[in-house]
């Protein structure tokens, strides 16, 4: 074999081999690509399944708070109305000591009623399906300043108007929990809820109460992810600002895309 044969084998295994390599290298980076094809459709199935297991847990814990909240209004509310009308059955019909009692109980009944109806107001505030979102803050906010513990303030800017009913619970429902936690664990005097109306709803809820490091309580505080993920199915969006002694703020944002 000549020098010229010698060459050519060489030259055609050394393309050979180069091929080889090639398909090789393209296999596996189709592989590959394949693979994270996969494992992202997996992800996102796994995240849709989270999203629906969410979903389904918040419609039955609002069945449940609705049913808890009509019980509340329509059978405790209404016996202790009845009782109450007893009382000052007997409170007229009685002597000095026993009416003094009977008005003493009354009293206490009132009290009762109104954190009866306050309860219920909170599973289920009956302006939101009325009057929609900012009514029910209001409402909110005045029943929270009767107790004259701490105080809400809230405005709103643009004319306001309605939007879904789910959405506008699910607003509600994090505007309610930034509310109490400031209220329980903040310490605050002062709360601040504005609701914006324009092309969409913003909510920014603001206390200066002593904060907490939003690192430490994002990555171990539940409640504050679960309000992320409460605001993520109705398309809307949850950010939290806070510092140690520099109170706390939370916006959310809901655009409306119609």
């Amino acid at each position: 074999m000549g020098n010229s044969d010698v060459i050519l084998v060489y030259l055609l295994g050394t393309v050979g081999m180069l091929v080889l390599s090639g398909s090789l290298f393209f296999f596996f980076i189709t592989y590959q690509k394949r693979l994270l094809r996969k494992q992202l459709e997996l992800n996102q199935v796994k995240q849709d399944q989270q999203k629906e297991i969410l979903r389904n847990t918040i419609q039955a814990q609002e069945k449940e708070r609705k049913r808890i909240a009509q019980d509340l209004h329509d059978e405790v509310g209404a016996m202790l109305s009845v009782v109450k009308l007893n009382v000052g059955r007997i409170e007229k019909q009685s002597e000095d000591k026993a009416r003094q009692v009977a008005g003493e109980t009354k009293s206490y009944l009132d009290e009762v009623i109104t954190q009866v109806r306050g309860i219920s107001r909170s599973l289920l505030p009956p302006s939101l399906e009325k009057l929609g979102l900012f009514s029910a803050i209001e409402d909110m906010a005045n029943w929270v300043n009767k107790a004259d513990e701490v105080k809400v303030a809230c405005w709103k800017s643009g004319e306001a108007y309605r939007i879904d009913v789910k959405t506008e619970l699910a607003i509600f429902r994090v505007v309610q929990e930034m509310v109490n936690n400031a209220i329980k664990h903040a310490q605050a005097e002062t709360i601040f809820v504005n609701v914006r109306f324009a092309g969409g709803i913003s909510v920014v809820v603001c206390d200066n109460g002593k904060g907490f490091d939003l690192n430490e309580k994002m990555a171990t505080g539940l409640g504050l992810k679960n309000l992320e993920s409460r605001t993520e199915l109705v398309g809307a969006r949850f950010k939290l600002k806070s510092k140690p002694g520099k109170g706390t703020c939370a916006i959310i944002c809901w655009k409306d895309n119609g």
